[in-house]
């Protein structure tokens, strides 16, 4: 049983570690969080990560407030472009259908409106967004919990990225408690792209 204490080392300093960088992403994402658009520098793109759509295609609660975040923003910043990423479940919700109906009825013009079909996670949205666009200052539009993983990514790819805060209600109560181990999950993806020098 000798090998327990060395393995209960290893645990620890592994929950120590992931701890630290879960403070570390939080920390460093919060000079760059806002709640009043008004107060947002400027960004040429603002960009909607998708979430859960209903099949009758309403937006979830979660959705429905980034959208709403994004089009209070972009009601004070007309021309600004609209970045909708999502994805599409066979048989079931399309992510991007709803959203790009939901900005159309916020009167977007189809002109500043981008749609990314395969933006399957945060990290995948930013980088396929990274690949298609010269845009570099942008607005991201998610929840607090969400935020600053979804920054941190953003600066780790070089964007010059701000957050737009909109309310967590109606979220899951899983969906915050699981956002502790995706921030690992980013950080170390991050890291495994750099030293491969994936883009």
């Amino acid at each position: 049983m000798a090998w327990l204490k060395p393995f209960g080392i290893f645990a620890l300093l592994l929950v120590i570690g992931a701890w630290i960088i879960n403070a570390y992403v939080v920390v460093k994402a919060k000079a760059r969080m806002f709640t009043d658009p008004a107060a947002i520098p400027a960004a040429d793109a603002v960009i909607v990560p998708g979430a859960s759509v209903y099949r009758s295609g309403k937006l979830s609660p979660v959705l429905q407030q980034r959208m709403d975040g994004a089009l209070k923003y972009l009601a004070l910043h007309k021309g600004t472009k609209l970045v909708l990423s999502g994805h599409a479940i066979p048989g079931g919700y399309n992510e991007t259908t709803a959203m790009l109906e939901c900005a159309r009825r916020g009167e977007i013009p189809m002109e500043n409106i981008l749609v990314d079909e395969k933006g399957r996670s945060t990290y995948v949205t930013l980088l396929n967004f990274r690949r298609g666009s010269d845009i570099r200052r942008i607005l991201i539009v998610s929840q607090d919990y969400h935020l600053p993983r979804a920054l941190y990514i953003a600066q780790s790819m070089g964007f010059s990225a701000s957050g737009l805060v909109v309310s967590g209600d109606g979220a899951p109560a899983s969906v915050p408690a699981r956002e502790y181990f995706t921030r690992l999950k980013d950080f170390i993806l991050l890291r495994i792209s750099r030293w491969f020098n994936a883009d």
